[in-house]
């Protein structure tokens, strides 16, 4: 085909799939978000679990840990007095195909403002202990407070 491709011409939709075909993906993980329940209230001490749902679609198994990330001017955090605003988890290993269901649970208090506040989550993989990090995938999102 390379002699027809320089007479009529190549198509250029063709080059970017024969491109995208060659490639393989680097992140390890599938990866969505989720709050149950679906927002925090103003004002109120009240919590939401963050559900961070992982799933490995490479073939090796992982050493996995989870990072949340909340905003330093909110007054949300990862615990009632809304102090802390990073969170890590250790979740352990995670076998090829299997899926993992993550819980962190994010705090407001009496002096929460209503809005939109974002969360950044990581998912790392880790190289024999949680010291290495072989590759990460990163995630973001918002939770809604009324």
């Amino acid at each position: 085909m390379g002699i027809l491709d320089s007479i009529i011409g190549k198509d250029e939709k063709d080059d970017e799939v024969e491109q995208s075909v060659g490639k393989k993906s680097t992140n390890p993980f599938s990866i969505s978000v989720s709050f149950a329940p679906l927002r925090l209230s103003s004002n109120q001490k009240n919590s939401v679990n963050l559900m961070v749902k992982v799933k490995n679609t490479s073939p090796e198994n992982h050493l996995l840990s989870v990072d949340a990330l909340l905003p330093r001017e909110s007054m949300l955090g990862f615990e009632p007095s809304g102090i802390n605003k990073a969170a890590e988890k250790r979740v352990g290993e995670i076998k090829s195909g299997q899926t993992m269901e993550i819980p962190i649970t994010i705090w407001a208090n009496n002096q929460t403002k209503p809005g939109n506040y974002n969360v950044d989550v990581t998912i790392y993989s880790h190289y024999i202990g949680y010291d290495k990090v072989l590759s990460y995938a990163k995630k973001n999102t918002y939770i809604r407070v009324v």
